[in-house]
């Protein structure tokens, strides 16, 4: 019996027991690790040896009078790593020990006895993987010998075990049975992977020599805690038992635990494929600037910005950390402000006196492509350029360059812009824009590009002092260089120094929007200071790979003055092939959607199944269907957040859908007029601009797919649409 306070930690298996125990042994639990912090030594938890258990630190300790807790007791700390009835419990703790890999620089649970034959589950996902032709006789890791295994990390303990698996089915569903590094390592050799590769996958960073380590240590590595949970304090392990931190605010990666949780001389940039965390990391790396801010007086009053591209994703992100950290969100002076940049901007400029009206939505354009036409009827258009052409040149070069005059017009760089022009027509073009800016003046109009400048224009000019002792920026890639200034100017303001000042996440694979820059070229300098995150956790193999055969073929940079690939980027489980379905019609289709709903909805709950098409009109009309036929759907519209307490299959646009992510994704309705739509095609001013358009869709069907973590289906009707792969 421990007689002191105790300090308790959880294997994330312990909670995952403890989920399948009835209600009432869940909240005997709770109550016992509640008082077993405050008083160990309190009559009724009956701290207790396990008769028999080849390692005399493994502790039974009583919940009810029919089940038992497991725990590790060493000094001042227990390690929670099982929960079952009293005999099970036992029997389970016999042969357990716990011990610290220092080739992987984490704890481990390891069983020292004879591991039992591969289970039923084990089996049937066996023969269920099973190659015809194929002995049962030969064995998944038969090429790979022990001392590779070891030298990768591998415990010896688990090496029996490991020689008894026959296929990948079998390695998947044992995922339990390994620690996460452990299993990545199985995973990367069955993927294909030569065993030289493996330590960049798996274990990125170089640990020192291994030296004697303490378990109080041991306990909180980056990497053990990839696995187990070690609380900061009463009010996280209530909100940890009360069920309200999932499993990603809890069990980080190491190499996203590293990234986040740690002091940086300058910017950083974190880029990876979709589902390798990124606004995970970004969310973290919030709350660890906003405990620094609460740990120190000197900084009081100061918070984090944390800003993105699009108002939805922002209010998702805000619905996250208020799980993850809501001390940081609420109270009189709240350590995080969470907020998408236009809505920012506009805010800044208003407090400014900043009269203009920032154009955003439908009835505001509508005005502005007013002002084109009354402007583009006075003025001469160059000879072999069109009205499409100037408005699409004043988008993309004038407001995402910021120029100002006729002379930086005329020497402006327009790489990437397919229609080449001369002097003398960028000299007519210029006559055009001056026009069209004074006429947006006068009906005290501004476009957000504008507003990003005005913005920064006036930060530097009075260097007002803001309340930010940091900014996180989640989808970078979504944000254009005016974008990217104005953030800049913000992170740094006034400061001598740029230390902890501006932290982005964002992948270049996934830019859906017409907005292009880098960060050298806005002044943020990265380098030294750049991360890849690799581990997909969300999507299974086979849906990753159809994701990035999209984006076969395309140049994508780097977020800055490179290129970049997903060499490498992979996936823990393997899983099952979309599935690709064509109909002759939409309403063969409708009808097709609507049994697939029904079909999946004994996998998983209508909330985890989500029906994504590219347009508001197809959606309209899905939506109408469904409910007809008495499916219970919620429409995700842009100011619409997705509550997990509403039921219903949920309906989105692509664009809607970033973000999210569900166990069963259809993406529907994708007809070749569609995907990519004829109609910008058609309005291209060139052939770059059409290459450009279908590149976007390319990354917004990416986004899509990588929405689905078990299963995707995508459908269409009529002509296939070109974009997609087989």
């Amino acid at each position: 019996m421990p007689d002191s306070d105790l300090r308790i930690s959880f294997d994330i298996a312990c909670m995952k027991a403890l989920r399948k125990a009835p209600t009432k042994v869940f909240e005997r639990f709770h109550d016992m690790v509640l008082k077993a912090m405050s008083d160990p030594s309190r009559n009724g938890l009956n701290f207790e040896s396990v008769e028999g258990a080849r390692d005399n630190a493994i502790r039974s300790i009583r919940i009810d009078q029919g089940y038992r807790a497991i725990g590790y007791l060493s000094g001042r700390d227990l390690l929670l790593l099982h929960v079952d009835e009293h005999d099970k419990a036992y029997r389970w703790a016999t042969n357990k020990t716990v011990r610290f890999n220092a080739s992987l620089n984490r704890l481990q649970i390891l069983d020292l006895g004879i591991p039992e034959p591969p289970i039923a589950l084990v089996a049937a996902a066996s023969e269920a993987v099973a190659k015809p032709g194929v002995s049962s006789s030969v064995r998944l890791f038969d090429n790979v010998d022990d001392a590779t295994f070891l030298q990768l990390g591998v415990s010896e303990p688990n090496l029996e075990r490991i020689r008894s698996i026959g296929t990948e089915g079998e390695l998947e569903a044992l995922t339990d049975t390994f620690d996460p590094a452990t299993y990545d390592i199985l995973f990367s050799l069955a993927a294909g992977f030569a065993p030289a590769d493996i330590p960049e996958l798996v274990t990125p960073t170089t640990f020192p020599p291994p030296v004697q380590m303490s378990f109080e240590t041991a306990l909180r590595t980056d990497e053990s805690r990839q696995q187990i949970f070690v609380p900061e304090g009463e009010d996280e392990l209530r909100r940890f038992l009360n069920g309200e931190l999932e499993g990603w605010r809890v069990f980080l990666h190491p190499e996203q635990r590293r990234i986040a949780y740690r002091d940086y001389a300058g910017p950083v940039l974190v880029r990876g494929g979709a589902g390798t965390g990124k606004t995970v990391v970004a969310m973290h790396r919030a709350k660890y600037m906003a405990d620094r801010i609460s740990k120190d007086a000197s900084k009081r009053g100061q918070r984090v910005l944390f800003t993105t591209f699009t108002s939805t994703l922002a209010q998702d992100v805000r619905a996250n950390l208020m799980t993850l950290c809501p001390e940081h969100l609420s109270g009189a002076e709240p350590r995080i402000e969470v907020i998408n940049l236009d809505r920012w901007v506009g805010d800044f400029l208003r407090r400014r006196g900043f009269d203009r009206q920032i154009v955003y939505f439908d009835d505001d354009r509508r005005r502005v492509e007013t002002i084109w036409q009354d402007t583009l009827a006075t003025k001469s258009v160059p000879d072999g350029l069109s009205d499409e052409f100037v408005k699409d040149e004043w988008g993309q070069v004038v407001q995402a360059k910021g120029i100002g005059s006729s002379r930086d017009y005329l020497t402006v760089s327009r790489s990437g812009r397919g229609t080449p022009l001369d002097r003398r027509k960028r000299q007519a073009l210029w006559s055009i824009f001056e026009a069209f800016s004074a006429r947006m003046i006068d009906e005290g109009l501004t476009e957000p590009d504008t507003a990003y400048r005005e913005a920064a224009a006036l930060l530097r000019q009075d260097g007002s002092d803001l309340p930010y002792a940091g900014v996180v920026v989640d989808e970078t890639q979504d944000m254009g260089e005016a974008a990217l200034n104005l953030i800049r100017s913000i992170a740094f303001g006034s400061s001598q120094s740029q230390a902890n000042s501006l932290f982005l996440v964002g992948d270049a694979h996934q830019r859906i929007y017409a907005r292009k820059a880098s960060m050298s070229a806005c002044g943020i300098e990265v380098r030294g200071r750049s991360y890849r995150l690799k581990l997909n956790y969300r999507t299974t193999d086979l849906i990753r790979r159809w994701a990035v055969g999209v984006l076969e073929a395309i140049e994508v940079d780097d977020l800055d003055e490179s290129t970049d690939s997903l060499r490498g980027y992979r996936s823990l489980v393997k899983g099952f092939r979309p599935e690709l379905v064509p109909y002759s019609n939409r309403s063969e289709e409708i009808a097709g959607l609507i049994e697939w709903v029904r079909s999946v909805s004994g996998n998983a709950a209508l909330g985890e199944t989500a029906i994504l098409c590219r347009t508001g009109a197809s959606l309209d009309a899905l939506e109408d269907a469904l409910t007809k036929r008495g499916v219970e759907v919620l429409r995700l519209r842009n100011d619409t957040l997705d509550d997990s307490r509403k039921p219903g299959v949920r309906l989105a646009t692509m664009h809607r859908a970033k973000g999210l992510e569900y166990a069963y994704v259809a993406l529907a309705l994708l007809s070749a007029n569609e995907l990519p739509p004829q109609q910008a095609l058609q309005k291209a001013v060139d052939n770059a601009a059409r290459r450009e358009i279908i590149e976007r869709e390319r990354s917004l069907l990416h986004v899509a797919a990588t929405r689905a973590k078990r299963g995707l289906r995508i459908s269409w009707h009529g002509e296939r649409p070109a974009i997609l792969v087989s």
